[in-house]
């Protein structure tokens, strides 16, 4: 698949505040939380996700996934599988 088709797919993904992501390898839980707008001069403007996470002892702390992570990359985690995404 060429990048543009993943780009595609990844405008696809609606994300919101609620929605919970799998990280399907250490099976941690996260919940989108808000969304944030940081400006860059170089590219467009980009967007980060806060995502409260839990490990599998439910200890936060622990969590070894970001707390801030870009939404085209989470997104394409997605869409690749690395994330199951469920919507309430």
């Amino acid at each position: 698949m060429t990048k543009l088709h993943w780009r595609e797919q990844a405008d696809n993904v609606i994300l919101n505040p609620g929605d919970i992501v799998i990280d399907i390898v250490p099976k941690q839980v996260g919940v989108l939380v808000k969304i944030e707008r940081r400006i860059s001069i170089e590219d467009d403007d980009i967007y980060f996700w806060h995502v409260n996470w839990t490990a599998n002892d439910l200890d936060v702390t622990v969590a070894p996934n970001p707390i801030w992570m870009e939404e085209t990359s989470l997104k394409l985690s997605i869409i690749v599988g690395f994330y199951d995404l469920y919507t309430p």
